[in-house]
């Protein structure tokens, strides 16, 4: 895969933002190079190896357990919002 016009157009309007055509070279040569870095990556021998969640060794101790907590303040929540209806809160849309 590469990064053409077209596809940096699409990934431009995607991402709302307008380029300066300087930018446009920029950004392309750079997510070409990490294009080529993924494609480094997939082919490193990982077989026999240990998957990770963390490089960092996580010690279960010092984790605490999660407790559910109600909440029973609710009406100051939703007098504080701005647009309601009943218990029905409104909030801005994802244009794309």
């Amino acid at each position: 895969m590469e990064i053409d016009e077209k596809l940096l157009k699409r990934l431009e309007k995607l991402s709302n933002i307008d380029l300066k055509e300087s930018e446009k070279e920029l950004i392309k040569n750079d997510l070409n190079d990490l294009l080529k870095y993924m494609e480094i990556l997939e082919n490193v021998d990982t077989e026999g190896i240990e998957e990770m969640v963390s490089p960092i060794k996580i010690n279960n101790s010092i984790l605490r357990q999660d407790q559910v907590k109600t909440f029973e303040n609710i009406e100051d929540i939703i007098k504080n919002f701005p647009e309601k209806k009943d218990n029905l809160l409104r909030i801005p849309g994802i244009h794309i």
